[in-house]
């Protein structure tokens, strides 16, 4: 592939050129590579759509092309087309097994698949390829996190950090790391440490402030949710550990409109219908219940957990209980104790629950 032009009127430039090369027969190249060498033009365009058109062409009329294989493996994941990106990039390693680029690729996507023991295999393999790539071990790193091998993963990211200590993502992993650990004072000075270089990274903020909540500091976690939310206000966990966050500190109202707001961002994302209807059905402040929307929150969450949900018959119960309808609100508790989920202590409080509505009470939350 040609190297990156620096500004958009060459990058224009060099498309018209190319395409007036293709379209006169002047291709010493091959008609395959100059349409797979194009292609990059109109990706740096913004205009994906067209730079994948090229690359199908190119591979129509050569098959194993192993660069443009990669290249449109690399825009079908940016596209979501993980399953397609996958398959082009297991052709690309049969034509040229030794590809550092499609070793890598291949494993990001199936990370991102979840699928982090295949790609573990894949990133160890790139970093056999060559072993001083930050980028391959910081990718092997989350991927042992993910899997519970955090020590592993901050060995990973050390070496990075050795290899190049300005790669500051290496940060932001070992934070995680530290945090898949239970280790969440060391994780909030990660996080910090990245922030300092990177400072308008909302995942970041998010991810400190899930550790300030787990350290109990509530109020420093408002914040980083907070700052998250102003960086990407479409950062919907950002909403709902906000308003967990509230109603820890007593704040149920606020806690109420982050988890509302969840709701009308992301109308079928079904725990912040079952945060919004628990809070709304058990608050113990009369002014925050609402038995009747509580119901329709629940009851949307039941829906989209399919009624498998042990957590969300639970919250509709409770919610069915406020609303007055304590037959109803007896029946669904059972069935929820009738799911797998609940561990000794939740168990002991759901039945706990359950005697409550068969004796005609609501329950509610401690102050």
């Amino acid at each position: 592939m040609p190297a990156p032009f620096a500004r958009a009127d060459e990058i224009a430039r060099a498309l018209e050129s190319r395409t007036r090369a293709i379209r006169e027969g002047r291709v010493p190249q091959g008609a395959a590579r100059a349409y797979a060498e194009r292609s990059p033009c109109f990706e740096r365009l913004g205009q994906t759509e067209n730079a994948l058109e090229d690359l199908n062409t190119a591979l129509g009329l050569e098959p194993r092309l192993a660069e443009a294989l990669r290249d449109r493996a690399r825009l079908r994941a940016r596209l979501g087309q993980l399953e397609d990106a996958v398959s082009d990039f297991d052709e690309a390693l049969r034509v040229e097994p030794a590809s550092l680029p499609a070793r890598q690729g291949r494993g990001e996507v199936l990370a991102r698949l979840g699928r982090h023991r295949d790609a573990l295999a894949d990133f160890e393999a790139a970093l056999k390829l060559d072993p001083k790539s930050v980028v391959a071990r910081h990718a092997r790193a989350s991927s042992l996190t993910v899997l519970g091998e955090p020590e592993r993963a901050l060995e990973d990211l050390d070496e990075a950090l050795r290899l190049d200590p300005r790669y500051t993502p290496a940060l932001l992993a070992r934070g995680e790391a530290q945090a898949r650990a239970g280790r969440h004072d060391r994780a909030v000075a990660e996080y910090a440490a990245y922030l300092a270089a990177t400072p308008d990274d909302a995942y970041a903020h998010f991810r400190r402030g899930v550790s300030y909540a787990r350290l109990q500091e509530n109020a420093r976690a408002i914040e980083d949710f907070g700052a998250a939310i102003r960086l990407d206000a479409r950062l919907l966990s950002a909403y709902l550990e906000r308003g967990r966050a509230y109603g820890r500190l007593g704040q149920p109202e606020r806690a109420v409109a982050d988890f509302a707001e969840a709701v009308t961002l992301a109308p079928r994302f079904a725990l912040a219908h079952n945060e919004l209807a628990w809070i709304l059905a058990t608050s113990p402040r009369e002014s925050v219940r609402d038995g009747k929307r509580a119901v329709a929150h629940a009851r949307t969450a039941a829906e989209l957990g399919g009624y498998k949900n042990p957590g969300y018959l639970d919250t509709y119960a409770a919610a069915l209980a406020e609303a007055g309808e304590f037959g109803e609100a007896a029946k669904w508790q059972s069935r929820a104790l009738e799911l797998p989920g609940f561990n000794e202590k939740s168990r002991s409080e759901a039945l706990a629950r359950l005697q409550l509505y068969e004796a005609g009470k609501p329950f509610r939350m401690a102050q």
